[in-house]
């Protein structure tokens, strides 16, 4: 369990980057294949240990980023910057919450 939190540690910094630079990113498919990367290694990670708020909460993570990867012409707004930052302040809150 210890190796996931420390990895998916990472990883949530990556998807904080990216979702603090949100309108650089859809510009840059390479930044936007990464923080997608991130969000379905944690679901992975999550999936294999059970861990099943993690997981649904990076699998919407890493819809979203689906999305964005697949529609370059997405306007970023404050509605969209909400809902990105809800989701990852609460897998950030998850994955604190099993470090202990």
């Amino acid at each position: 369990m210890g190796y996931f939190i420390e990895e998916a540690l990472e990883h949530l910094t990556t998807i904080e980057h990216g979702m603090l630079n949100l309108e650089a990113m859809l510009s840059d498919n390479e930044m936007v294949n990464e923080v997608f990367r991130a969000a379905h290694s944690i679901k992975g990670g999550a999936a294999m240990l059970g861990i099943t708020s993690v997981q649904n909460i990076s699998h919407r993570l890493e819809d979203y980023f689906k999305i964005l990867k697949d529609n370059s012409n997405i306007q970023v707004d404050r509605k969209l910057q909400t809902l990105f930052l809800q989701c990852f302040d609460k897998l950030q809150e998850l994955l604190d919450h099993l470090r202990g």
